[in-house]
């Protein structure tokens, strides 16, 4: 299949490249968006049909924090058979999953892969899985379309994303909306998309699954906490952001409010998670 115009040598979009910001710091956000965010992923992947046995296969899985808590988790450890392949197009975060995965003595392999072309055999997974890509793709009925192949008849496609049209704060942050919609013109004209999340379901209906459905859960800073929920909702924003979308001085402007926010007496802060699933046709 042809790469996205608006995607590198290996294929990665251009919408997120973990060297375009403070690598370090991306992975501390990665690590608090997986622990904050899964309790509720887990509990809405076991009532929708994934078992302990269940091939689970981790479409755009980075360094593997996911990856990780799904197989020791989800999948009982491996005990009846079940097993979780994480896919990443990012050579170096597949290393940094490999390496961590050392040890855990867990059901989990990780392969070098682009979400347009799968490295995965027709029909092999029970669910294919992607958290937080759909809004880095410019092509998602492309990706979509191999996680269907990939995925055995009568088994689960799921998607889980955001759409910044649900990030709302109270007192609002000096220059937060600027912040909002500059990170979304930066990440459309790389092809990505900051509110995809609405768009879910119709993304499923349209590749042919069946059953589809979607579900929301809100996260606020009365559940995370101020500086997490600023760190997972606003941290990659601030990393994308150059000229032309933004100067400087507003983008120190802005985070320099957002810091004193969190001092704010009633500072309350809301964001949407968008799951939404389907069953591949038997």
């Amino acid at each position: 299949m042809p790469e996205s115009s608006r995607s590198d040598a290996q294929g990665r979009s251009a919408s997120y490249r973990i060297e375009d910001l403070d690598a370090e710091a991306e992975l501390r956000r990665l690590e608090a968006q997986v622990r904050l965010v899964v309790p509720v992923e887990h509990r809405v992947l076991k009532e929708i049909g994934v078992r302990p046995e269940s091939t689970f296969v981790d479409i755009g899985c980075g360094p593997g924090f996911f990856a990780e808590r799904a197989a020791r988790e989800l999948l009982d450890s491996g005990a009846r058979g079940g097993r979780v392949i994480g896919v990443d197009v990012d050579e170096k975060l597949i290393w940094l999953a490999r390496k961590r995965a050392e040890g855990l003595n867990l059901p989990l392999e990780y392969v070098v892969g682009a979400g347009a072309e799968i490295p995965l055999a027709d029909n092999i997974a029970d669910i294919t899985y992607a958290r937080f890509l759909f809004q880095h793709l410019e092509h998602p009925l492309v990706v979509l379309a191999e996680m269907m192949r990939v995925t055995r008849p009568g088994g689960l496609v799921a998607i889980v994303d955001t759409d910044d049209g649900s990030l709302l704060m109270h007192p609002e942050p000096v220059g937060f909306r600027r912040l909002v919609d500059a990170s979304g013109a930066a990440q459309m004209a790389r092809g990505g998309d900051r509110r995809v999340g609405r768009k879910l379901k119709r993304y499923l209906a349209a590749t042919g699954l069946e059953d589809t459905s979607a579900r929301v859960h809100p996260f606020t800073t009365e559940e995370l906490g101020v500086g997490p929920f600023l760190e997972i909702t606003v941290g990659f924003k601030a990393g994308v952001l150059r000229p032309p979308f933004i100067t400087a001085d507003e983008i120190e402007e802005t985070v320099t409010d957002l810091e004193l926010v969190r001092e704010t007496p009633g500072f309350f802060g809301h964001a949407l998670g968008y799951l939404a699933w389907g069953r591949k046709p038997s």
